[in-house]
């Protein structure tokens, strides 16, 4: 069932300015993890901003939950149920103190202080971030602060998640333990995320992947058949997963491993292959 329908959306941020999404169209269906890649400029934040209704199309249709994200009324439910956590944390935080931080939607949004409660330690609970509710915002790392960001976010138990480059400012530790999270409330809130990234060793694990290019969808698949057209990839400015390209250098040396997207499969297959040597 799709709850967002893009119908050959056409945008740009002026009437002299570059066109940005050209005749764009896309369903997203409830629960699914779909991945959003593409260069810097290709278009993904901008199809976040329009799709959480911050900004409307030129010329087509956007619906979310069915509802027009053209129709000024229809914007409060769209965002209470669309959530997006942006680049950079600090720009989403309003409290110097986690729990305050987290709060801040659901008081916003009317809901009892019994009921903020409960969502707060639901949050922190997805997050897995329980130990930092009194902690002091500014001081927590950047994957804390991040985890803390998407907690903000659930508070609200939106029924979309966008992250837009969440993970772009953390090293590879900490975009580990966000994505974590991310893949453990797609199976625990069957919420539907959207995650918007250039670093394809995320979408491996993504129900669908969409390539963008010059603000024009190229191509549309699972990450299997995405990551099976490297033209696509490298002709979208992109790159293979690690160990997607590990295993084109091993076939380069004779050694054929087949085509693996996680890096815990192909750690297996290396061991058998050193046990049969």
């Amino acid at each position: 069932m799709a709850i967002v329908k893009l119908e050959n959306v056409n945008f740009s941020y002026g009437e002299n300015e570059p066109v940005v999404l050209t005749d764009f169209s896309l369903e997203i269906n409830k629960g699914e993890f779909l991945a959003i890649v593409g260069r810097n400029g290709s278009g993904k934040s901008t199809l976040a901003r329009l799709i959480n209704g911050l900004i409307t199309p030129r010329t087509g249709k956007i619906e979310v939950f069915g509802l027009d994200t053209k129709e000024s009324k229809n914007l409060f439910e769209i965002r209470k149920g669309c959530g997006i956590v942006f680049q950079n944390p600090d720009n989403q935080m309003v409290a110097s103190i986690v729990e305050d931080d987290i709060c801040f939607g659901p008081e916003n949004i009317g809901l009892s202080r019994e009921e903020i409660a409960k969502r707060i330690d639901f949050a922190l609970k997805a997050t897995k971030t329980e130990e930092l509710r009194s902690s002091t915002a500014s001081r927590l790392s950047g994957g804390q602060k991040q985890r803390v960001a998407i907690a903000g976010v659930l508070a609200l138990k939106p029924q979309i998640l966008i992250l837009d480059e969440s993970t772009s400012m953390l090293d590879p530790k900490a975009r580990e333990e966000v994505m974590s999270v991310v893949k453990e409330l797609i199976k625990s809130e069957n919420m539907t995320v959207i995650v918007i990234t250039h670093y394809m060793d995320e979408v491996t694990e993504c129900d669908r992947v969409v390539v963008l290019d010059s603000g024009k969808k190229v191509a549309e698949g699972t990450p299997t058949e995405i990551f099976n057209r490297p033209d696509i990839i490298y002709g979208a400015g992109l790159d293979l997963p690690i160990p997607l390209k590990i295993c084109e250098k091993l076939k380069s040396l004779g050694i054929d491993v087949g085509d693996v997207l996680e890096k815990e499969e192909l750690g297996e297959k290396l061991c058998e292959l050193l046990q049969r040597t």
